[in-house]
């Protein structure tokens, strides 16, 4: 069996398929019909789409647990907050590592679509001066 680093790049290019990744960079082989590649090699090539997939895995828990402890905050506060009150919460429990509100806006957003959460109002925004909503647990 061949090594695909013998082969040239035009023969390399004309045997395999390539694919871009959506980040746009390294290309990831989805198929090798002539077996040019060992499986050492494959599973080089593959490595991106391995730590996507941890990676992604990983985000899917660690959103789940934010939005428990999103739930929690807002249960504690029947008032509501905003999305960037919310995240300077996480924040001061060691949830995640800044304030940045986009920590908890999209967790925000699933939680509405679940049901558990409803916006209640709105208020401007100490830090950008715009109207913001105010989030509230759903029946509370």
């Amino acid at each position: 069996m061949k090594s695909i680093t013998e082969l040239k790049e035009h023969d390399r290019d004309a045997l395999l398929f390539w694919i871009k990744d959506m980040s746009g960079k390294a290309p990831i082989i989805i198929s090798d019909p002539h077996n040019y590649l060992s499986e050492t090699e494959v599973l080089k090539l593959n490595i991106p789409q391995q730590t996507r997939r941890e990676s992604y895995e990983a985000a899917k828990q660690d959103a789940a647990a934010r939005r428990r402890v999103i739930l929690e905050i807002l249960t504690e506060h029947p008032d509501g907050m905003t999305a960037r009150e919310v995240a300077g919460e996480l924040h001061r429990r060691g949830v995640v590592p800044t304030n940045e509100r986009n920590f908890a806006a999209p967790r925000l957003t699933e939680l509405k679509e679940a049901g558990k959460v409803k916006a209640i109002g709105k208020k401007i925004c100490t830090h950008s001066g715009r109207n913001v909503a105010v989030w509230a647990v759903k029946g509370a």
